[in-house]
């Protein structure tokens, strides 16, 4: 009785500001276009139990490739050039992450046709695809794109202050003072949305409308980059990414291991669970995104494990918000193992 009416006053309590504002911090990770609400929800609860989907389109998306990122490989050509034709082709995924392709305007028409013999003609009829692929884009960004108010992108430096106070303060109970009173985890748990924070922050763009619905039966041409060092930066910045959405997430339990008392208790096994459903997500849907998007049950058992990954994730973050000021609630749940009452009151 007593175990429930402290849960009670628990959930009554105001919510904890550095708790509430992971809540935007997610939704800004895994901010998606969708049309419909449990579309949006499910891409969110994937993104939440999957740092490398929210990271890849973050770190690697350009400013004029922010609508594309989100249309089927349906709506997309491969030009390729042999002599002086070009060959259309389908193409079997999409062009992002380590599929990247060039979309072709007029700007980067010139260093595909300067090796070629007959360069004129060939000019002439890529700058015909660019032109349709101006078209294009031109109305999805005027349809899809909105520039974000002075007032969102404060907000979104509000959430930044949260995880680096949670950062701060995961760095002082380790360097500073011994004290047996708990530091808000989850900011810190949660610093791999720096980037989409700072995406929104700095770019000010936000896609607030679905190009799949807008595009209709239109194509974007594209073409394989033969810039070598291209290919290497992107190629570069996708597995960079793959790694930070990895490992930093592990900062929380190194912190916590550290922190007075110093050891793996309670809290590093809690956070351990937390950081390696992410890891193992993360590195699934890595490996699904290298070897090619093909397969469509593979697709549905990979998007159906994440989904049911975020509410899992979703839970265990409920749970430690509640656990966080209450010392007494580990003994109750996990035993005497995380009783650490001993060792606070030397």
């Amino acid at each position: 009785m007593a175990t429930y009416e402290t849960l009670m006053k628990k959930l009554l309590d105001p919510v904890p500001q550095y708790v509430f504002s992971i809540i935007p911090a997610v939704l800004t990770a895994g901010a998606a276009p969708k049309h419909a609400f449990l579309d949006k929800l499910i891409w969110v609860g994937q993104c939440l139990s999957c740092p490398f989907m929210g990271l890849l389109y973050t770190c690697n998306v350009k400013s004029d490739e922010i609508t594309t990122y989100w249309l089927r490989k349906s709506h997309f050509v491969e030009v390729k050039i042999k002599g002086e034709e070009k060959i259309e082709t389908e193409i079997s995924v999409r062009p992002v992450g380590h599929r990247a392709m060039v979309i072709i305007r007029s700007g980067n028409i010139a260093r595909f046709v300067e090796q070629q013999p007959n360069s004129n003609s060939l000019r002439e009829r890529l700058e015909k695809l660019s032109e349709l692929n101006n078209t294009v884009l031109e109305r999805l960004e005027e349809e899809c794109i909105a520039n974000a108010s002075v007032l969102e992108r404060l907000s979104s430096l509000t959430l930044a202050y949260y995880i680096l106070i949670g950062i701060i303060a995961g760095i002082a109970r380790v360097i500073g003072p011994f004290s047996c009173e708990d530091w808000p985890y989850i900011p810190l748990a949660f610093c791999w949305t720096l980037t989409a924070i700072y995406r929104r922050t700095t770019h000010g763009e936000l896609l607030v409308k679905d190009p799949e619905k807008k595009i209709k039966s239109e194509k974007i041409y594209v073409m394989n980059s033969d810039d070598n060092d291209n290919k290497v930066q992107t190629h570069t910045r996708v597995v960079l990414t793959f790694l930070a959405s990895m490992t930093v997430p592990w900062i929380s339990v190194f912190l916590a291991y550290l922190t007075p008392p110093v050891g793996f208790f309670c809290r590093s096994k809690y956070l351990t669970v937390l950081c390696s459903i992410w890891s193992l997500n993360s590195l699934v849907a890595y490996i699904h995104h290298w070897i090619e998007e093909r397969n469509k049950t593979v697709d549905l058992i990979i998007h159906v494990w994440l989904t049911v990954s975020g509410v899992a994730v979703a839970m265990l973050l409920f749970v430690l918000a509640m656990l966080i000021s209450e010392s007494l609630w580990w003994v109750s749940l996990f035993g005497k193992s995380c009783d650490d009452s001993g060792i606070c009151s030397v």
